[in-house]
């Protein structure tokens, strides 16, 4: 027991106790509170980062009695969640990601429904087989998940899953009915509709269950074929249809009494169409007339492609409105009129649904479209930065055509208060020139020491509005330079920063692209004419994105953006969250990334981002664009931070093979840069027998050939962290 005792003590004295965090911790954290004014309206939404396709649903996150939006984005794997601060007939909803966190990992489709009739919402979504199902609950008044169970049906050899198509959304309605809800969708051919049927009322079960059977192998008796048109009267053994022609799978499909007659019709959204199939029911389950183009009679819905329809009462009044949305996400598809809205001017037993428009939920946020691209510029000299947000573009549903613009919001804060106002979402009015994407930023490129607006595109190149004011302290005056700067150019995607690198008083370029590298344009000029000369198509090799990804993306960012007064080089990437780069400044070597995720920032997809103090209180503020064209809003929280106050947890390193013979190696497990490193080797008596000098990001071999056999501990010391290890040298005759 002494010996023990003697020991532990010889460690502490030799090894003096920290306290350890990974790095610097999260010194941004999101918030909501900057307001933003958009035509004369505090808009309630700003900062959700936007929606392109999205799925929709109603129910009480906070058991108010007020039903709440649930928009969820399958291509994207995001749920956002807004609750509802709206009176009757009013449609006002805010942000409220807070409930997002009480969501399970949801797969393809998300349909929120009470099954076992306790009034609380539960959850069904495309589990591991087909449909699974999760009961709601609240807890401290927070609409929660459990997981119940996956949907199986008896069939001839054992349990069968009721089957959904990877892609589609299915129908959840009490068909019959009966009480309990029912679950439709169509057949791993995409042509006939599949009825599974809930058996609990008919079996006396309880309110807290499911039991479906196969009752229907083709509901409705029709037909999907390659047309709008489907095949009606179908006596569905065999489907003996001439000519049958299965087009490629792919529906969003909505139980509706669309007529009032009390059964249910069926709306379906098609992968192969840009409008909506009606389809009639004649009141026994058979489908006998059909409207090929929702609305024929009145407003032809189109969105790009693929709408899938929703059934919520979207603005308070009492009677459920129809919503359309995308439920396809790529630059052919809806990203600003997004959500389509056919309000019910009748009631629930006798609908009319009229169309009002098809940009519902975006003007309530800041969305600019696909792949927002923020950038900071003091543009009324009135010592605040404004907000400039490019994109790829805003799509016209009915054209199919992009529109490449800039949003201009001014800078309205006061000391401690974030807050913008929208001019123009066409600033300089750039969208007549049918840029393909405008990617923006300020800096002098024209040699005058004034900052002109440089902006880069898909194609490569940069474009330049040349500021002729008088001075920087004088409102600025754009007028067209170029449209592609001289001898400037990357392969695709140039996204642009005007920046001294090489620290002799003049201003470089350098440019993130599709690839994630970035590439470095040397201002060489020795007169009043700029010559920006190519150094290097990859300057630091550094690679946005991670590794995984063939595109990275990179779109770089370069000032101060904490209280250590240290300008850094940040990148947003495909992956959507930031990475942090020190010491890169005048440096032709590899670049320090100490952050490969930035404050655990993530975003969707293309994450740029933008940093300044916004509202002068000494303290910065971060905006991230992203691929639904909206922005994230982020505020230092961590008022003093500094790259030497970076802790790692001994977890996080390991030294290997354990026991070890002649060699050792260590492993750190999370990116700490490349820094400088001391490992020191103790016996049990707290002898020094060996000590290394590394950099961490070598691949290091430490000898311990000439240690006896036995038990030894190490200390790792980079900076102020000294690691405390274990290792056993083995005895290698053994």
């Amino acid at each position: 027991m002494q010996k023990i005792f003697t020991l532990s003590l010889l460690v502490i004295l030799f090894f003096p106790i920290s306290t350890y965090a990974q790095f610097q911790g999260n010194v941004y954290q999101t918030f909501q509170d900057a307001s933003v004014d958009m035509n004369g309206t505090n808009i309630h939404s700003p900062w959700c980062g936007g929606i392109n396709s999205v799925q929709i649903n109603h129910a009480d996150l906070n058991n108010d009695g007020k039903k709440d939006i649930v928009l969820y984005d399958n291509h994207n794997y995001f749920i956002k969640t807004f609750i509802n601060i709206g009176n009757a007939s009013e449609i006002k909803y805010s942000y409220a990601p807070s409930y997002e966190k009480n969501f399970p990992n949801i797969n393809n489709f998300l349909s929120l429904q009470d099954y076992n009739c306790d009034g609380i919402p539960d959850l069904f979504h495309r589990g591991s087989y087909g449909i699974a199902v999760y009961k709601g609950y609240y807890q401290s008044n927070e609409l929660k998940f459990t997981f119940y169970r996956d949907l199986f049906f008896q069939g001839a050899n054992g349990p069968v899953n009721a089957y959904v198509q990877p892609s589609d959304i299915p129908s959840i309605i009490d068909i019959d009915k009966d009480g309990d809800l029912d679950f439709l969708g169509f057949d791993v051919l995409g042509t006939k509709l599949v009825y599974y049927k809930n058996m609990r009322v008919e079996d006396g079960l309880p309110c807290d269950s499911i039991r479906i059977i196969d009752a229907d192998n083709c509901w409705g008796k029709f037909f999907q074929n390659i047309y709008r048109t489907v095949v009606m009267g179908i006596t569905c053994k065999g489907v003996s249809v001439e000519n049958k022609k299965s087009r490629h799978s792919g529906n969003c499909i909505l139980h509706v009494d669309i007529d009032g007659d009390n059964d249910y019709d069926l709306l379906d959204g098609n992968i192969s169409f840009s409008d909506v199939q009606l389809l009639f029911n004649n009141g026994a389950d058979i489908i006998n007339d059909q409207d090929t183009t929702y609305n024929h009679n009145a407003h032809i819905l189109k969105l790009p492609n693929w709408p899938a329809p929703f059934h919520v009462d979207i603005d308070n009044d009492g009677d459920k409105d129809l919503l359309f949305s995308a439920h396809s996400d790529d630059l052919s598809s809806a990203n600003y009129n997004a959500v389509a809205w056919y309000k019910n001017l009748g009631t629930d037993a006798a609908p009319n649904f009229a169309f009002q428009h098809d940009s519902l939920f975006t003007p309530d946020m800041i969305d600019v479209g696909s792949y927002s691209y923020p950038t900071f510029f003091d543009y009324d000299k009135d010592g605040k930065k404004d907000l400039f947000i490019g994109n790829e573009g805003y799509l016209d549903n009915q054209t199919g055509l992009l529109k490449s613009k800039i949003a201009y919001f001014k800078n309205t804060s006061t000391i401690g208060n974030s807050s913008f106002t929208l001019i123009t979402k066409d600033f300089l009015n750039l969208s007549i020139h049918n840029y393909a994407g405008i990617f923006p930023t300020f800096g002098d490129v024209t040699g005058d020491g004034i900052d002109d607006l440089v902006m880069g595109n898909t194609k490569g190149s940069l474009a330049v509005y040349k500021n002729t004011a008088l001075s920087n302290s004088a409102s600025p005056l754009f007028n067209w330079y170029t449209d592609s700067l001289p001898n400037v150019f990357v392969n695709k995607y140039s996204m642009p920063v005007v920046y001294d690198f090489n620290q002799d008083g003049k201003q470089d370029l350098l440019i993130g692209n599709q690839l994630g590298t970035l590439s470095y344009y040397e201002d060489t000029s020795n007169n009043a004419l700029k010559k920006l000369a190519l150094k290097t198509i990859s300057i630091g090799n550094i690679k946005a994105g991670s590794t995984n990804q063939f595109h990275g993306y990179g779109a770089p960012f370069i000032g101060k953006m904490d209280n250590t007064n240290i300008e850094y080089l940040m990148m947003g990437n495909i992956d959507g969250t930031v990475e942090r780069y020190d010491s890169f400044a005048n440096n032709y070597g590899n670049f320090i990334r100490i952050d490969s995720n930035y404050s655990s920032i993530q975003t969707s997809a293309r994450s740029v981002p933008a940093i300044a103090d916004i509202d002068g209180d000494g303290n910065f503020e971060m905006v991230v664009g992203n691929k639904m064209g909206g922005l994230t809003y982020y505020k230092q929280v961590l008022n003093v931070v500094s790259t030497s106050d970076i802790f790692i947890s001994p977890l996080s390193v390991e030294l290997f093979p354990n026991p070890s013979n002649d060699f050792a190696h260590i492993l750190f497990k999370v990116d700490i840069g490349n820094q400088n490193a001391i490992i020191s080797f103790y016996d049990v008596l707290g002898r020094k027998m060996k000590e290394y000098t590394f950099v961490t990001q070598k691949n290091n071999t430490f000898d311990l050939s000439s240690l006896v056999a036995g038990m030894y501990f190490v200390q790792i010391q980079i900076g102020k962290n000294k690691i405390l290890k274990k290792i056993i040298k083995g005895d290698k005759k053994l």
